[in-house]
């Protein structure tokens, strides 16, 4: 990294040297610094700074705005650059351009960018089989959390898109973590953290999957058909959808001990979405896949959903909502081996443990 620098943005701002922290400065400044590093490297106008960082005021001269935003930039400067070179009027961290100013870093420096490639390391290791190493690139993604994307630029609009995109990124992650700890047979921890997905997020139904997996695999087979009962309530009652397809396939499972199989969080974001009634549209959509869509209208096409010939029939329902995959990840060419593979050890038992006649799908 350039100079040994490194900026914390999953959170408030935070600026390292060679592992030394630095004070970037007071509010404006950190937001400078924000909004350089969401450029990329990109050159960004002064005259959009000035825009962005200082809206105009009554009262207030644009020459003002200006005047202040080359104040800020040598502060930043002063944090940034080596001395010797400031000494000699250089500068190779916050430059000059004909088009405007620049922070020239590299992409490894910002942990946004860090994260993303854990993540995308993350879904390879799924699509190799590999559950034990996609918790452990997980958790290396998740640990690089400190709090709200671009804390300190939370109401800024240059911030907000991709802060949120960063914060459903971050669900994706808990959700394919879970996944991943349910396919190694760690049981108590999947429902732990489920449990926590939705608690903080009750109508994304990836979460509510992967809950009642669990606590089924956990031999709390009655509690899984009360948690159903109780989300199939909540989303009548407050938006007038039912469950999508993917959680009446696992319901139908649950009662009758022989669960779907296993897939991806992708999967599950595509096809498990809540559905209204008589096909219309569902409610809600993010980057990555929607959390609540509609379901087909009367004569769609359907496919069913994973492998196994004995499938449910409302598994074979197709949501209406389509999604292009996040940046950094790929759509799998082929099924996932999860779901080719879906007859592991953790998954040939009943509640509580009881070997089965036949391998069940996990």
């Amino acid at each position: 990294m350039r100079q040994g620098l490194d900026f914390g943005l999953l959170g408030p701002l935070v600026v390292r040297r060679a592992g030394t922290v630095l004070d970037p400065g007071r509010r404006r400044q950190r937001l400078l610094l924000i909004r350089l590093l969401l450029a990329e490297s990109r050159a960004v106008a002064p005259q959009t700074l000035c825009e962005e960082l200082w809206p105009q005021q009554p009262g207030r001269t644009p020459g003002g705005a200006m005047g202040s935003l080359h104040a800020h930039i040598s502060k930043v400067r002063a944090v940034l650059e080596p001395q010797h070179l400031r000494r000699q009027g250089t500068f190779e961290v916050l430059v000059t351009e004909p088009l405007g100013y620049a922070l020239r870093v590299p992409p490894e420096s910002r942990d946004t960018v860090r994260f993303e490639r854990a993540l995308a390391q993350a879904h390879r290791f799924m699509e190799q089989g590999r559950p034990e190493r996609v918790v452990e690139e997980t958790g290396k993604a998740l640990e690089m959390w400190r709090g709200t994307p671009f804390a300190d630029a939370a109401h800024h609009l240059f911030a907000i898109h991709e802060a949120a995109r960063l914060e459903e990124l971050r669900q994706t992650t808990r959700e394919i973590r879970t996944t991943a700890l349910l396919l190694r047979g760690r049981i108590t921890e999947a429902l732990d953290a489920a449990q926590e997905m939705t608690t903080e997020h009750p109508l994304r139904e990836t979460g509510w999957a992967l809950l009642l997996r669990a606590l089924y695999l956990a031999g709390r087979h009655p509690e899984a058909l009360q948690r159903y009962t109780d989300l199939r309530r909540h989303l009548a009652d407050e938006l007038g959808l039912e469950p999508g397809p993917s959680l009446r396939a696992l319901h139908h499972g649950i009662l009758h001990h022989d669960l779907p199989p296993l897939h991806s969080a992708d999967e599950l974001n595509r096809f498990g979405a809540a559905s209204a009634p008589g096909g219309g549209a569902g409610h809600g959509s993010d980057p990555i896949g929607p959390a609540m869509s509609g379901v087909p209208d009367e004569g769609e096409a359907t496919a069913p959903v994973g492998p196994a010939a004995d499938e449910p029939a409302d598994a074979a329902d197709r949501s209406d909502a389509r999604c292009d995959p996040a940046p950094g990840m790929r759509e799998p060419r082929r099924r996932p081996w999860h779901v080719r593979h879906n007859c592991r050890a953790v998954s040939r038992c009943s509640p509580g443990g009881r070997p089965r006649g036949r391998g069940c799908r996990l």
